[in-house]
């Protein structure tokens, strides 16, 4: 019985902290990677998406999870890939907390709830634990974590397989390397030597071959990684990683009162923290792999712990049900689903769009050709982003003063002969306020989030027909 009220919660707890009322701004260009396998039957390898960077190679690490996602997204919509995710989720710690069971020499399952409560909160679920491709490396992780915890022997086909499939569904399969070779350090066995070879080979067999391995040393320490959020290191949004560096710090003191001779998984956990602060995306990782280690050492009055942690995970837990609305039904909310459909009906404007970033891979789904979306530094040059970024913002020196934004935008449009500019009505960020005083600019169309606007010339062109 207890085991069906552990398997009931962690379920009932995983559903509230992935529960989300809007879709990642990323999930629109994976579905639309997996409708184009779908129609053409090849993993595209250059850009056909944007103007900005048309033709130009595309290191699709994501191939095989977008076309997952879009088959389930054809059958069931975004509730189904919500649902989904949360399953998915719920496998990957319904692993981790298994293995922190057969990790107590006692078997006992008072400890599983606090551990779980800890996790969920250190992880920031409903940040980290939207609908992408990062899904399949948590669940890679916690797999991996398994095998090296419980001392099993890996199995070569078993490694092969679970490393080349994970090269073909997300980048992270860097982070699964990391880990089993900080395992091959502190074990110094031959036999995991031999596995994180075979590994690497593994990880090799995808359209990009090595290039995916060296995909996240481009980002450290590149522009990308100062400009985009999700790349963000530790010393440059410390908001972000406050829960992690709290359970880091809980975890590091917990750990050593309750083991004061550290074990070596303990080690091995500590170096990946390391490497888990050098990224904001980065934060899940060290939390789900300490959820096993937390199974282990704690220890104490297990009964006001459990009271205080189902408190928490059943106010979690209702959530989905005080949150009504469901992600469908706020699509129009934060992406211009209403300005699409809008569009569509006006065939003679044009296609080609400057537009926010965040909502470049939704008008790629809906056949736009955008100039930058969340593909970022897979497909497009620095360059390009700098250049988008120039002409939707003011620069730190220019301060309140949008004039210099507003002759670059529209220098920027003349260079590429871009006619038509979907703005965000009332946001900073490619907002209106970039065509505000320039009469060469022409609204066509406008609601609560966004505007498009056209040149005179397209403008004077629709009224001739």
């Amino acid at each position: 019985m207890s085991r069906w009220l552990l398997g009931f919660t962690l379920l009932w707890a995983c559903l509230a902290a992935c529960y989300q009322q809007i879709p990642s701004p990323d999930l629109w260009w994976l579905l639309a990677d997996g409708r184009l396998i779908s129609q053409t039957g090849s993993i595209p390898s250059t850009d056909p998406f944007s103007w900005t960077a048309q033709g130009l190679p595309w290191h699709n690490d994501q191939w095989l999870a977008g076309w997952i996602a879009f088959q389930v997204y054809r059958l069931t919509g975004l509730e189904g890939l919500h649902l989904a995710k949360a399953l998915l989720i719920t496998l990957t710690l319904g692993l981790l907390l298994d293995t922190g069971r057969q990790l107590r020499s006692d078997g006992q399952y008072g400890w599983l709830a606090p551990a779980l409560a800890i996790t969920l909160a250190a992880a920031d679920g409903a940040n980290f634990f939207d609908v992408r491709a990062y899904l399949f490396t948590y669940l890679g992780l916690a797999l991996l974590w398994r095998w090296l915890q419980l001392r099993e022997r890996l199995h070569p086909a078993a490694v092969f397989v679970l490393f080349c499939l994970w090269a073909n569904l997300h980048a992270g399969v860097s982070s699964g390397l990391l880990l089993l070779g900080l395992e091959c350090l502190v074990q110094r066995r031959v036999h995991l030597v031999k596995m994180t070879l075979l590994a690497l080979l593994a990880s090799c067999c995808n359209p990009s071959g090595v290039w995916l391995l060296l995909h996240p040393l481009r980002l450290l320490g590149s522009p990308w990684g100062l400009y985009l959020n999700e790349w963000a290191p530790l010393w440059r949004r410390p908001d972000k990683f406050a829960p992690l560096l709290f359970n880091l710090a809980c975890w590091l003191v917990w750990g050593l009162a309750a083991r004061p001779r550290w074990q070596k998984g303990d080690l091995v956990l500590l170096l990946f923290a390391c490497f888990s602060l050098t990224g904001w995306r980065h934060i899940p990782l060290f939390a789900l792999l300490a959820l096993p280690r937390w199974c282990l050492h704690l220890k104490g009055p297990a009964q006001a712990w459990q009271a205080c942690c189902a408190a928490l995970l059943l106010w979690g837990g209702l959530k989905p049900f005080w949150l009504a609305d469901p992600a469908q039904s706020r699509e129009q909310e934060y992406f211009p689903q209403r300005a699409c459909s809008a569009l569509a009906e006006l065939p003679e404007l044009p296609r080609k769009l400057f537009h926010p970033y965040g909502l470049g891979g939704y008008l790629l789904w809906r056949d736009f050709q955008v100039c930058i979306d969340g593909r970022a530094v897979q497909v497009y040059p620095w360059e390009t982003y700098k250049s988008y970024l120039l002409a939707a913002l003011p620069t730190q020196s220019e301060g309140d003063n949008p004039e210099p934004a507003r002759l670059r935008f529209d220098q920027y449009c003349r260079d590429h002969d871009v006619q038509a500019a979907l703005l965000f009505t009332r946001q900073k960020e490619a907002g209106l306020w970039l065509v505000q005083g320039n009469k060469r600019w022409r609204p066509v169309y406008s609601d609560d989030l966004v505007t498009l606007v056209v040149t005179e010339e397209v403008r004077s062109f629709r009224q001739s027909r």
